[in-house]
């Protein structure tokens, strides 16, 4: 396997990972850190689209499962 393509595969396997984490740092920070308003509405958007991520993924999960 060559550098780029190892490279390659790394950021496919690692970005949505990231980028849910990150998104639940700020979610998680944003409800500690913000004084009300509109810091807690976009705290619970933060903290919820990984759980929809989540859901989806096992749906998705139990509706290839179960056509096989």
């Amino acid at each position: 396997m060559t550098k780029a393509r190892a490279h390659h595969s790394l950021n496919r396997i690692w970005r949505w990972p990231v980028v849910l984490a990150a998104l639940t740092t700020f979610g998680l920070l944003s409800a500690l850190l913000g004084q009300g308003g509109i810091w807690w509405g976009v705290s619970w958007i933060a903290l919820a689209i990984p759980l929809m991520v989540i859901v989806t993924c096992i749906g998705r999960a139990g509706h290839v499962s179960q056509s096989s």
